[in-house]
């Protein structure tokens, strides 16, 4: 695989992956501390202001609830509350960013809602907890520690346990700085190190183009194209802030087809074609229900219902329909339980492919007739898949837990790779699979024989979306909007 290249979207901050819940900088100005916190995961980055690098990065399963920087020391405090509202934990943890000496204080029982710096010797921690004596109600509390020096500490200098806090009302209000929208903070830190950043991750699909221009979905973006050096050629904006999930591009490149979600996600789906060219977008077709799309070589595609209903409220119309490349409708299928009927999600195959949930066995969908003709059965689940057609004939490569060949279309086994970690995404380019993994790596192995050709571990910026262009570059979208090239 060839050395990264410069990474489209290159802006700071890759590390809060698109995602920023507060800012804080130290009072000399060297550091940037920012949290991101998405399912009681957070992570804490340290960036250095001058150049925005990234000096320290901390992964906690715990929200990141305050942070601030000690008024005179170059030391940080993090409070973090786990967020159970059956077994409340929280933790208090001090970085030194110039040195990376870190220290991390547990309370069993309490999460750290509040952290402030009253003077140089006192550290003001609010706690929060569950009322034991109120299934719904809950109690705040708050005490200081007092130290002459706050460098350098060890885990057994402070227990948190031991302070003596005071009750606060629940109702009354907690002195939070008031700092602004934290990604304003970061936007204004950023041009002062004369950057930008705009905040806009997400890349839920990325695809390359034979010239060398790279196409991507974005937050707030429908689709977008950047010149082989760089460039953003141009964006056409999305309905929500969610902005395109899936990226469809015709066999001839010279337009595309994206799924959107509508403003209510519930009852619209959008799925635009778009001039590859300069963006031009040439018809936009809806369906009334949340779906996903899928298509297959020839470009014919299927838009499938996956909207949650409550039981009872089916809709009668059918839930799975078929088009054209051009958008002509082909034909429709109906499945009373619409989770029965579970497209495979296989790039680059031949035929639209179907799988059931109950029995297993996997079918090609006729896109006029809605006919199925069998395949094969599976054990389990395919998960993501790939079709080639290399020196061995033609196959399906998939996985989940390891990557599997089967002949296409018998279904036969012809290999099985064991992976450390669950594939996420996949692609193959000229008899090299490339499979993005959950443990934020890059696996290429042969097509032939399942030999791993290369295992590169990725930056730490929340892998979203894999694509293997004409030339063989590897592409992968990210939550921090960077797209990287391999």
């Amino acid at each position: 695989m060839a050395d990264p290249g410069t990474p489209f979207h290159d802006e700071p901050f890759p590390e809060l992956c698109g995602h920023v819940t507060e800012v804080a900088t130290s009072a000399d100005g060297q550091w940037i501390a920012a949290s991101s916190v998405l399912s009681n995961l957070s992570r804490v980055v340290v960036y250095r202001a001058a150049d925005l690098s990234c000096a320290h990065l901390l992964t906690v399963a715990m929200e990141s609830d305050s942070m601030a920087f000690h008024p005179t020391l170059p030391l940080l405090g993090i409070g973090f509350d786990n967020g159970d509202e059956y077994q409340r934990e929280g933790a208090l943890t001090l970085l030194e960013p110039a040195t990376g000496h870190r220290v991390d204080f547990a309370d069993p029982d309490r999460g750290v809602e509040l952290i402030r710096w009253l003077d140089d010797r006192t550290l003001e921690l609010t706690f929060f907890a569950e009322d034991p004596d109120d299934e719904y109600g809950y109690e705040r509390s708050r005490a200081t520690a007092v130290r002459e020096d706050w460098l350098g500490l060890t885990p057994d200098v402070l227990d948190l346990t031991a302070l003596d806090p005071s009750p606060l009302a629940p109702d009354e209000p907690l002195p939070f700085p008031d700092t602004g929208p934290a990604l304003e903070r970061l936007q204004a830190l950023a041009g002062r190190a004369g950057r930008s950043y705009d905040g806009r991750g997400g890349v839920r699909s990325v695809a390359g183009l034979s010239d060398g221009r790279v196409l991507a979905t974005r937050n707030h973006t429908t689709l977008e194209c950047w010149s082989p050096a760089g460039s953003l050629m141009w964006s056409v904006p999305a309905p929500t802030a969610i902005g395109g999930t899936r990226i469809e591009v015709a066999a001839d490149e010279r337009t595309v087809r994206v799924a959107v979600p509508g403003p209510d996600r519930r009852t619209r789906t959008d799925f635009p074609l778009v001039d590859a060219s300069d963006g031009t977008v040439l018809d936009c077709p809806s369906v009334p229900f949340s779906a996903g799309m899928f298509a297959r070589a020839d470009g014919v595609w299927t838009v499938k219902d996956t909207y949650d209903r409550s039981y009872g409220t089916e809709d009668p119309s059918p839930n799975t329909r078929v088009y054209a490349a051009d958008g002509a409708p082909l034909g429709t299928a109906h499945e009373p339980d619409r989770y029965e009927l579970v497209p495979v999600d296989v790039r680059r195959c031949p035929e639209l492919l179907f799988t059931r949930r109950r029995r297993r066995d996997v079918f090609a969908l006729d896109p006029r007739t809605a006919a199925e003709t069998p395949l094969f059965a599976t054990e389990a689940p395919l998960g993501v898949a790939v079709y080639v057609d290399d020196a061995s004939g033609p196959a399906l490569l998939h996985g989940q837990e390891g990557l599997l060949r089967r002949r296409f279309p018998t279904g036969d086994v012809v290999w099985h790779r064991p992976l450390d970690a669950v594939v996420t995404a996949l692609d193959a380019h000229d008899d090299v699979a490339h499979a993005l993994c959950a443990d934020s790596t890059l696996v290429s192995v042969d097509t032939a024989d399942g030999t791993v050709l290369e295992r590169r571990t990725l930056p730490p910026y929340g892998l979203c979306s894999l694509g293997v262009a004409p030339d063989g570059t590897v592409l992968v979208g990210t939550a921090a909007g960077r797209i990287l090239r391999y």
